[in-house]
């Protein structure tokens, strides 16, 4: 008998990483049962060199190392039955990294992991660098979502006022679950979902666009994507596809 596909799930929060392994069971209630799970703590609150006290920013090194320690956990013949991948994770944060460098693939034990390269601090949701006189002085956007501190294009727009040349050194941002997609697909820019780009205001979910016309951010605010199928070869080897 042909075993069912595994699904694996992975969740970055604010404070800790997830990963499970779940195969569909059509009798079951839930329709799927967890064939094994990880949990790690992130563990990766840092100080922020542009905002001090007011910024809340997290080492994204800490983050992927925490998600490699949770896929480690797993069964390896589990992985290997691994025909989809879900990923999910803090809301409205932001980092940034620059194309063809966000990381670099290495072979751990049996299997290959990647780890951060070019890629700056996450400014998670937590963040409260841009008070209500900045907040004011933005553009109003076309949204069902105010402007708030810790929002992604919020923290564009603070980075261009305050520390202009942080912003040289890279030319691509997303969410922390956007960059993982984009380094475990090999993408050259992230493909963003319309909740995650709705969480960084500035993006009307109706007609599906960024307020390009009024928002005037760089770059790394670019219209969403929602599907990124095509796993990176050293993806594909650890998921056991072909």
């Amino acid at each position: 008998m042909t075993s069912r596909p595994v699904t694996l799930g992975i969740d970055l929060g604010t404070t800790s990483v997830k990963a499970a392994l779940l195969e569909a069971a059509p009798g079951h209630p839930s329709g799927f049962v967890v064939l094994a799970s990880c949990a790690r703590a992130a563990g990766a609150e840092t100080e922020s060199a542009a905002a001090g006290p007011q910024g809340r920013e997290q080492d994204v090194t800490r983050i992927i190392q925490a998600l490699n320690e949770c896929l480690d956990a797993l069964p390896p013949r589990q992985l290997q039955r691994v025909g989809a991948i879900g990923v999910s994770g803090q809301m409205h944060g932001i980092l940034f990294w620059k194309t063809g460098q966000g990381c670099e693939w290495t072979e751990r034990g049996s299997a290959p992991v990647f780890e951060p390269r070019a890629v700056s601090h996450l400014v998670t949701w937590q963040d409260n660098r841009c008070n209500s006189g900045f907040l004011a002085s933005l553009p109003k956007p076309a949204s069902h979502l105010s402007v708030a501190t810790g929002f992604g294009c919020a923290t564009i727009f603070w980075l261009l006022k305050n520390s202009p040349e942080f912003l040289k050194s890279y030319d691509v941002a997303g969410t922390i679950q956007d960059y993982v997609v984009a380094m475990l697909c090999g993408l050259p820019r992230p493909l963003m979902s319309d909740q995650n780009a709705a969480s960084w205001g500035y993006f009307n979910t109706q007609s599906q666009s960024w307020n390009s016309d009024m928002s005037r951010t760089p770059g790394p605010c670019e219209p969403p994507s929602f599907r990124a199928s095509n796993l990176s070869p050293e993806i594909q080897l650890k998921a056991g596809g072909s």
